[in-house]
Formats: structure tokens, C-alpha cells, sequence
């Protein structure tokens, strides 16, 4: 996993990994199969429990919870995410839970569409605040400011500017 945090999906390889672990390539092969299956694995161990602590009474502050929590796992693994959106298969489970129990929320908001618009609004929002905030080392983009744009958003779409 450090590996991927800190230099990317494409610095990982068997041999890098049998070097840090003091084994061969061969056994991380063995162990990891594909690339893509360790790849496959890291998102699944990465993302693991996304939704645990999501909380809230109504559902803009569900909503809100839902898409703090997710904004914290995403950025913290920034890289899994880029090469979730490169091959969307890699996806988790519980990554892909995030979207049914969000749209359980907008759904009950006053200005839904009763469609998927308004959560792919919010996933692609945190999709690029996660890309922004993660793209270099000296970034001044906080969950502040991510949050202060979901909560625009959560608010119009409770028809009450001040929902929050």
C-alpha cells in the first residue's frame, strides 16, 4: 500500500515488492497473482468499510456524511482512485455501495431529479476535489473547502439555503 500511496499504481511491481518484503518475485506472484488482482486487492483493503460511521438524522446531513467519509478515503488513497477511474473493474464492493446509499439520500431531498444526476454530481465533485487536492505536495485545498462546495450543493438541492 505505501508503495502505491507515495509513488503511484505504475511504480508498483513484483520485483519492488519481493525486494521490500526479502522474497522472491516469483512468491509475490504466487501469493498476489495478477497485477491486477493485488491492484484489485489494495482497493478492496483500501476502501474497506467507506461507509462505517456515515451518520446523520436527515438526509442532507447523511448525504453530507456520506461524502466527508468517502472524500477522507479518496484522498488518503488518491492513487487506487486514479486507477479505479482507469479501469473501473478494480472497484470494491464497498466502494461501489457508496453510490445506492447516497442516492437513498438525494432521493428524499425537495429538488431531486428521482435519477442519478444529482449523485454523480456529488461523486464527480469529490472525484475532482480529490485529483485537485492530491496533485501536488504543497496543495492548499482542505476537506474545508471541499465540504463548503457539498454543502452548496446538498443545500439547493434541499430547496433551503441553510440545510446545514
Amino acid at each position: 500500500m505505501p508503495i502505491v500511496q507515495d509513488k503511484g499504481v505504475d511504480a508498483l511491481s513484483f520485483r519492488m515488492l519481493a525486494d521490500q518484503l526479502g522474497v522472491t518475485p516469483m512468491a509475490v506472484t504466487y501469493h498476489a497473482g495478477t497485477k491486477k488482482q493485488l491492484l484489485s486487492d489494495l482497493v478492496e483493503h483500501a476502501f474497506a468499510g467507506v461507509l462505517d460511521g456515515v451518520e446523520g438524522g436527515t438526509p442532507v446531513e447523511r448525504a453530507r456524511s456520506i461524502m466527508a467519509t468517502y472524500y477522507g478515503y479518496a484522498l488518503k488513497n488518491a492513487n487506487l482512485l486514479r486507477a479505479i477511474l482507469e479501469d473501473v473493474t478494480l472497484m470494491s464492493a464497498d466502494l461501489a455501495n457508496v453510490v445506492p446509499k447516497l442516492k437513498a439520500c438525494t432521493d428524499q431531498l425537495k429538488n431531486s431529479d428521482g435519477g442519478d444526476v444529482l449523485v454523480h454530481l456529488l461523486i464527480d465533485y469529490a472525484h475532482g476535489f480529490v485529483l485537485s487536492a492530491s496533485s501536488g505536495a504543497n496543495n492548499p485545498l482542505t476537506i474545508e473547502d471541499y465540504l463548503r462546495g457539498i454543502d452548496w450543493i446538498l443545500c439547493r438541492a434541499a430547496g433551503d439555503r441553510e440545510a446545514i
